[in-house]
């Protein structure tokens, strides 16, 4: 794994989310009752930028259609059907860090080595 610093955890608030770019991929971060995750930063529909979206409690929805995903899981919500592309995090201190080049599995939480 290829872990880089992406953005401070100060800047990311829990029940946020923040779109950023990382060695050209778009990525969006997820704060959730301060774990973070992270997924490509586009809708399977349509490659929309889920970071455009909302995120409402879980839910992180797409601006252009609608669809919706658990943000804790990337498991589709509606449809059901889909998921999203989650990339391992890893928190350093106050630096979050994701490894942009793995992205097979879901949006894996790693802290200090082990998973939280």
């Amino acid at each position: 794994m290829s872990f880089r610093k992406v953005a401070a955890l100060e800047d990311l608030w829990s029940g946020e989310m923040m779109g950023l770019e990382v060695d050209g991929q778009c990525i969006v971060l997820v704060n959730l009752d301060d774990r973070i995750y992270a997924y490509d930063d586009a809708c399977p529909h349509q490659n929309s930028r889920l970071s455009e979206g909302t995120l409402t409690g879980k839910t992180l929805r797409c601006a252009r259609h609608h669809w919706e995903f658990d943000a804790s899981t990337g498991c589709g919500v509606n449809p059901w059907n889909t998921c999203l592309r989650g990339l391992p995090v890893m928190l350093d201190g106050k630096n979050v860090l994701v490894d942009v080049n793995h992205g097979k599995t879901l949006g894996a939480i790693v802290n200090g080595g082990s998973e939280q």
